[in-house]
């Protein structure tokens, strides 16, 4: 059996391992262009704002940058490819040729014969997601150091072991579908959509929540007042103040003294459509306004990376197990 699934997965084994190394390459021959450009940074002592300006806008004309862009897209992308291309046809495919009723007529059990096939695909998803992660992740860092960005959603979901938990979440998905749908191709549209649906929805609506954000209350004054929007009939407005630095705001909201949220009125002369905005920026910074802002500090990285992998691990834990159930219950 361990055989017979070998032969079965030692096509993607090997085109997977020939990307892993050609991305490899890639990483390492960019690396010393960044080594290169962040020797400056290294060597700063105080005030490093305008060598780090230096080294990032550098880095973006540089060969590396995309590179740069190529190494999240990949991170994004192969979880994918492991749900679509390892996951989903894995089941369906023999449920659709018949070939399962040879396999268990072989004194091959079902559960033997379902677990072979998941420790095969998962274990190639997660090894091969694990190791272009930690590439990825280790040859970033001075990048994610001097750009503190790496909280932002878009990197996140790039970094650490939350690729690794898509990966084995997106082929776990996979193989549930291909074994409900018994179909390779709806199997492979229902896991693309149901995928994309979590990731994108893991931002938007979740991750906020798996750590407690930071709150800060801070005076808002004329120099962090970032953006405001002003209606001339009815003379509500809303402000936005700066966000915070090196970290990802979930909320940010402009109140009163006695916390309720303000919304004007305006004063026109100072705030109309015909004033200046600086005029308009010293009067908000009259008012004794407040910004309230509740956000993730680069310290809740990890935190919040091994909560948003335990959750998807945990979503491929019960899909695993529904699957041993449908195929002792359901599969005939």
């Amino acid at each position: 059996m361990i055989w017979f699934t070998w032969r079965q997965v030692r096509s993607q084994t090997v085109i997977t391992a020939a990307i892993l190394a050609a991305f490899g390459v890639l990483l390492l021959v960019t690396a010393s262009t960044i080594t290169d450009l962040y020797a400056e940074v290294a060597a700063c002592d105080g005030d490093c704002a305008n060598v780090v300006s230096t080294f990032l806008a550098r880095f973006r004309a540089s060969t590396a940058f995309p590179a740069y862009l190529a190494a999240v897209g990949a991170m994004y992308l192969l979880p994918v490819l492991f749900g679509l291309f390892g996951g989903a046809p894995l089941i369906a495919r023999e449920l659709e040729t018949g070939t399962h009723r040879l396999v268990w007529n072989q004194s091959v059990t079902r559960t033997r014969w379902l677990a072979v096939k998941l420790t095969a695909g998962a274990g190639l998803a997660v090894v091969s997601t694990g190791l272009l992660s930690w590439a990825v992740t280790a040859w970033s860092q001075r990048v994610d150091s001097a750009s503190q960005d790496r909280m932002i959603p878009l990197l996140f979901g790039s970094r650490g072991v939350v690729p690794v938990a898509y990966a084995l979440f997106a082929f776990m998905l996979g193989v549930t579908s291909g074994m409900l749908l018994r179909k390779t191709v709806p199997a492979m549209a229902s896991t693309l959509a149901l995928y994309v649906g979590a990731v994108v929805a893991m931002p938007l609506w979740v991750r906020a929540h798996l750590v407690t954000p930071a709150h800060d209350t801070i005076a808002l004054t004329a120099e962090n007042v970032q953006g405001l929007s002003l209606s001339p009939s009815s003379g509500q407005m809303t402000v936005v103040g700066a966000e915070s630095e090196s970290a990802w705001t979930v909320g940010n909201n402009t109140i009163l003294p006695d916390g309720s949220t303000f919304t004007g009125p305006a004063d026109l002369s100072t705030c109309g459509p015909d004033a200046s905005p600086t005029k308009c920026k010293e009067w908000l910074g009259s008012l004794n306004l407040r910004q309230d802002l509740l956000y993730h500090p680069d310290s809740h990285f990890w935190p919040l990376q091994w909560a948003e992998a335990g959750l998807f691990v945990g979503l491929a834990v019960l899909l695993g197990a529904f699957c041993f159930w449908w195929v002792r219950r359901r599969i005939v």
